[in-house]
């Protein structure tokens, strides 16, 4: 599991210094995801200490959101005050999310089909 986690970090500082040195309107942790994710395609499989530290870090993401939480409780009075720009965010966010996530399984979904029917 320190493997896969030191991959993680590896990756995501990578991508904090490709933002710093382009100057990206971007979180150096998306640019390091989508390096991770071009690693493994690379790969063509999955490390086993990167699945371990991310099955690792799924099961304890509860604990991620804690500062979410306390954040939302301080701004408590800004939520209420913007309550309907906040919900149509939520909802918006939320839809625009599932969209992207399901025209990617399509599209990869075709992408794998395409790679696995026999070329004549």
């Amino acid at each position: 599991m320190l493997k896969g986690m030191a991959i993680l970090l590896a990756f995501q500082v990578a991508g904090e210094v490709i933002v710093a040195a382009f100057r990206l309107p971007l979180a150096g942790p998306i640019i390091g995801m989508a390096l991770l994710l071009a690693w493994m395609q690379g790969n063509g499989r999955v490390d086993g200490g990167l699945s371990s530290a991310a099955d690792t870090l799924l099961a304890n993401m509860a604990v991620l959101f804690v500062p979410v939480g306390v954040g939302a409780m301080v701004y408590a009075e800004v939520f209420e005050r913007h309550w309907l720009v906040v919900a149509i965010a939520v909802v918006f966010g939320t839809v625009v999310t599932i969209a992207t996530a399901a025209v990617t399984a399509k599209l990869l979904t075709r992408v794998r089909a395409a790679r696995a029917a026999p070329q004549t």
